[in-house]
């Protein structure tokens, strides 16, 4: 028999129990939970996090929802190993081999791409499957699956649900970036939907590229919002009605000379793909070059899911993908009243990863967290809403539409409680 080492204690600083805080919301959709089995034998979970480094504030939150769900889901067979990466790769396989030295079923993370791949190597030597949090499709697949958001589903999301309101018209601003360029492939495929279905109204989406500095974002908006032809389309007609003597051609006169430019551009929807300080100095530029938002609808990805959104007064009446609010709202309470912080959007991934472990562990078996387990048609709900693996590694989620209102932010179309059939 092999022999692992002592297990942690429960009175570890890192490992001391918050209060209940009945955000143990995480349940399987498919097969019916069993009670948990008699067989107490200790169930080792390798959590994998940059806990020192530059990005060690982000690791540190991400243990603490770890830690917040293990206490929710109150299972004493379930041993938590945090280790850290410290943002590596190097440190990452290290870490992992120590993990599965130490007898880890499951290794949760890491976070970034390379470390995620390195982590994954001694993982798939060792048949274990790995619950990483990169957004990066580039690592997913054989044994690791990603629990995170991806830019592809919030995409066709927002996309799809304009469509549906009758809006074909699109046009983009996308920075260069890696994230971007992700987000303009699925961009021109969710858009070009359009223009397969309806093609006598659906035009081409136009985009407008930018670096992240403010002339390039000026310059940017300027160009899409076609601002410079509209100015000269308003002094023409200034100038053609400053010749008429008509009494009607001197009222429109005095209306035009109210007015930045002439015309509408020409889409219905803007995506604005950023978040953050980017967006909060991005999204004033619009109306400032004459993209008027009561015409065109201003529409969002996921870093949008933001609480502070609403003080940009630009974004009011805007439309972004976005979890179901409602959980991750206590979550977000939950970790303010315990910690407080206010913890990162992909804090709750660590939650949810914990949750998922939780919930499988409650039929142990030798398959507990196999690739049959994880990849259950009818997936699972988290703090983060609906969601479920596929055999490629990448998850797939359920979204809500939110709309940015003067107080917050509001669902216009919820998240769906039950996935369509799996795809073979």
């Amino acid at each position: 028999m092999q022999k692992f080492p002592p297990l942690p204690s429960q009175t570890d600083p890192r490992m001391t129990a918050p209060p209940q805080t009945g955000l143990a919301a995480m349940t399987v959709r498919a097969p019916a939970l069993q009670p948990p089995a008699s067989d107490n034998a200790p169930i080792r979970i390798g959590l994998l996090l940059p806990l020192s480094g530059q990005h060690a504030a982000l690791g540190e939150a991400l243990l603490q929802a770890a830690q917040l769900a293990l206490f929710d889901f109150a299972d004493p067979r379930l041993f938590l190993l945090p280790r850290d990466t410290a943002g590596t790769p190097e440190k990452a396989a290290s870490a992992a081999e120590n993990l599965i030295a130490e007898g880890a079923e499951i290794l949760l993370g890491p976070v970034f791409a390379d470390a995620v791949a390195a982590a994954a190597e001694p993982a798939r030597r060792n048949g274990l499957n790995v619950i990483a949090f990169s957004t990066d499709r580039d690592v997913a697949g054989d044994n690791v699956f990603l629990l995170s958001f991806l830019p592809e589903q919030e995409i066709a999301r927002i996309i799809g649900y304009a469509q549906a309101q009758d809006i074909w018209r699109f046009a983009a601003l996308i920075p260069e970036t890696a994230y971007g360029d992700r987000v303009e492939e699925a961009f021109r495929q969710s858009a070009s939907n359009g223009a397969t279905m309806l093609p006598s109204i659906a035009e081409p989406p136009r985009i407008g590229h930018y670096w992240n500095t403010p002339e390039a974002m000026h310059d940017s908006v300027k160009r899409i919002a076609d601002y410079e032809d509209r100015r000269q389309a308003l002094a023409e007609q200034i100038k053609l009605l400053e010749k008429s003597a008509d009494p009607f051609a001197k009222e429109a006169l005095e209306e035009l000379r109210h007015r930045e430019t002439l015309g509408d551009v020409n889409y219905d929807a803007i995506l604005v793909a950023e978040g953050g300080a980017d967006l909060r100095a991005l999204a004033p530029l619009l109306p400032y070059y004459d993209i008027d938002p009561a015409k065109v609808k201003f529409l969002g990805t996921g870093l949008w899911n933001d609480p502070s959104i609403h003080q940009e007064p630009a974004l009011v009446g805007g439309w972004f993908p976005a979890p179901q609010p409602e959980a991750a709202a206590r979550f977000r309470a939950q970790m303010q009243s315990i910690y407080g912080t206010n913890p990162p959007p992909v804090a709750a991934l660590a939650y949810d990863a914990i949750a998922l472990t939780a919930v499988l562990a409650r039929n142990p078996s030798a398959t507990t967290f196999s690739r049959q387990a994880l990849i259950n048609p009818d997936g699972f709900v988290g703090v983060n809403g609906l969601f479920r693996f596929h055999e490629n590694g990448l998850s797939e989620r359920g979204l809500a539409v939110l709309e940015v209102i003067k107080t917050g932010t509001r669902v216009i179309d919820p998240a769906p409680t039950r996935f369509a059939p799996m795809l073979r």
